[in-house]
């Protein structure tokens, strides 16, 4: 009886292991990030997302962050809303927290066979992109620290849909 509960034990823990592989074509082993188009009026937040989708893309090591011509894939995006709207207010109408949503469109080319290999709209689009912030009360933030969890979180979505092809905006 120990010995079935111990294999029990040791086929359960082996089922629940798994391996992430990438789904990204063998061939890909560097990629260029130009700056994301800045599709709004609100200034900067191109370069600040593009920042963070490169350091994400480095923290995950798989692909090189490279110049165009050195590039085997590239990735291009395009912020197309930027969204700021008061959320809460107190006893006085005045706005103690807000909602700052961030939608983009990304698309990721093979340079080497000059195709399109995905394309999405709207990332962030129902609520991926957005995050709450107070501007009263005890966890008071600005508009910057949250757009940067904003910007994290778009990040890492996007680095996991180019390696390994999740959806998880």
């Amino acid at each position: 009886m120990k010995k079935f509960l111990a294999l029990a034990a040791c086929l359960a823990l082996l089922c629940g292991c798994s391996t992430m592989k990438p789904n990204i074509a063998p061939e890909i082993k560097s990629i260029n990030i130009p700056v994301v188009v800045n599709g709004t009026s609100q200034y900067g937040i191109d370069t600040e997302l593009t920042d963070y989708i490169v350091r994400q893309f480095l923290i995950d090591g798989r692909l090189n962050v490279v110049s165009r011509d050195k590039a085997d894939a590239l990735l291009e995006g395009t912020i197309r809303q930027y969204q700021l709207q008061p959320l809460a207010y107190d006893i006085n109408n005045v706005i103690i927290s807000y909602r700052v949503k961030v939608i983009l469109d990304i698309k990721f080319t093979n340079i080497k066979t000059g195709k399109v290999t995905w394309e999405q709209k709207e990332i962030g689009g129902i609520g991926g992109g957005a995050t709450t912030f107070m501007v009263q009360g005890q966890n008071i933030e600005t508009e910057v620290v949250a757009r940067q969890r904003i910007y994290r979180s778009l990040a890492e979505g996007i680095v996991n849909r180019v390696i390994y092809g999740w959806e998880n905006y």
